[in-house]
């Protein structure tokens, strides 16, 4: 992904530098007219217009990439008067006499847009950052000495906090290199949080997040158990308790039925065929009966949405039984990829169906979290190489899932917030 800065001040190349950023120099021909008396508003409206100016200047060049464009600007202000660059000596000493053992602020405009190549207008993020700085007393004769290094003259403020003016500054309340001219570590989180995009490496942080469907995204262990023990009724055995389905459960519709005879006593499943074509007919129906999200998923899943990430679901459950729940549940279309039990790939923990589904949403391995509350949930995101993590609200212990190969444990869907 291309990074432009769009400023060609040696100070914040420098601060991109420092923090291991790869990026180009397109400097913003935009005329820099105050409309505001406040400072926040004038740099926040300045650094936009340099964004915006950069942005209109390099679309088509860069059409068809990724982009992400920089936009800043920095003023220096003393109760709330905004004081630029010193046009000549004179001036410069009038501003530093004025600065002088007193507190002043420096405001940055920051304004980011991302192009993702698709040709769409484009995203955007704008902020201010304020830093208070505290000047140290100056006699007159101080101040002409400093002057006469030439250092304040093409400086807002008549001074540069990263020079020889550093001997006169007392302390400072926030950000030091935002004062120097960009504030680099809030660049750095805003861009990640709002756009999901590391600014270091230029790539997704994370794009999509692939999960579960049984008891992951929804609990349906009542759906499953009284189904499979309609079953075991109808062929004269005793029903097992909802909790024993938990183990049963998770490797598909074939391997539940098998498990769920061979407790019942039919160790040699010569009730099978009877017992799949039987449950198959009632889960049609019985696929619904009280599943619901598990607390917390929704709001996950809103959160998701926000942040432009991607949510797939992969189940070992029969394909048109998944679409039909989540259709049910959640609406037509929520999902941007849904894949349950085809015939064009190996249930899990095959990684098979990873593969199709990362293909679908042109998603790398390393963009991509897995998501699963069993055994084989664990072998199947470790198998293709994706970021796993189990969670504890559904079928199987703790222990189960570490030892499965898990890379974390969650125990709330929010909580996997942190890992993206």
């Amino acid at each position: 992904m291309k990074i432009i800065l769009g400023s060609k001040s040696p100070r914040r190349q420098e601060l991109l530098k420092q923090i291991g950023v790869s990026f180009e120099c397109v400097v913003s021909e935009k005329e820099e007219i105050i409309t505001d008396t406040n400072p926040e508003t004038v740099v926040r409206d300045l650094s936009a217009g340099k964004a915006a100016d950069v942005c209109a200047r390099i679309r088509e060049q860069y059409s068809g990439e990724e982009v992400l464009i920089i936009g800043a600007d920095t003023i220096v202000a003393y109760n709330n008067r905004i004081l630029g660059k010193p046009a000549d000596k004179a001036e410069a000493f009038e501003t530093l006499k004025m600065l002088q053992g007193n507190k002043h602020q420096v405001y940055t405009g920051v304004t980011i847009f991302y192009l993702s190549g698709s040709g769409d207008a484009g995203t955007a993020c704008c902020f201010t950052e304020c830093t208070d700085v505290y000047m140290k007393a100056m006699t007159d004769q101080a101040i002409r000495a400093y002057i006469d290094t030439g250092e304040p003259m093409d400086k807002a403020g008549a001074y540069a906090i990263q020079g020889l003016f550093a001997v006169n500054i007392e302390k400072i309340s926030g950000d030091y290199n935002n004062v120097v001219g960009l504030p680099v570590a809030r660049i750095y989180s805003e861009v990640r949080e709002r756009l999901g995009i590391d600014i270091v490496t230029g790539k997704h942080r994370m794009k999509a997040c692939i999960f579960d469907l049984d008891g992951t995204i929804l609990d349906t262990l009542t759906s499953i158990s009284v189904t499979a023990n309609q079953v075991l009724k109808e062929l004269g055995f005793i029903p097992h308790p909802e909790e024993n389905y938990k183990t049963y459960a998770g490797d598909g519709q074939i391997e539940l039925i098998k498990r769920a005879l061979i407790a019942a006593g039919d160790t040699g499943l010569e009730m099978f065929d009877r017992a799949m074509s039987r449950y198959i007919e009632l889960f049609k129906t019985g696929c619904t009966y009280e599943v619901r999200p598990y607390p917390g998923i929704r709001e996950l899943f809103e959160e998701l949405k926000k942040k432009n990430i991607k949510i797939a679901v992969f189940s070992n459950k029969e394909h048109d039984n998944v679409c039909s729940i989540l259709k049910e549940l959640f609406g037509e279309g929520y999902f941007d990829f849904i894949l349950g039990q085809r015939a064009d790939h190996e249930k899990k923990p095959s990684s098979e169906g990873i593969d199709i589904i990362l293909k679908a949403m042109d998603v790398d391995s390393d963009q991509c979290l897995y998501i699963g509350d069993t055994s084989t949930d664990m072998k199947t995101g470790t198998g293709a190489s994706l970021f796993t993590i189990g969670v504890t609200w559904g079928f199987r212990e703790e222990k189960e899932l570490r030892d499965s190969g898990a890379d974390t444990i969650i125990h709330h869907p929010l909580e996997l917030s942190e890992y993206i």
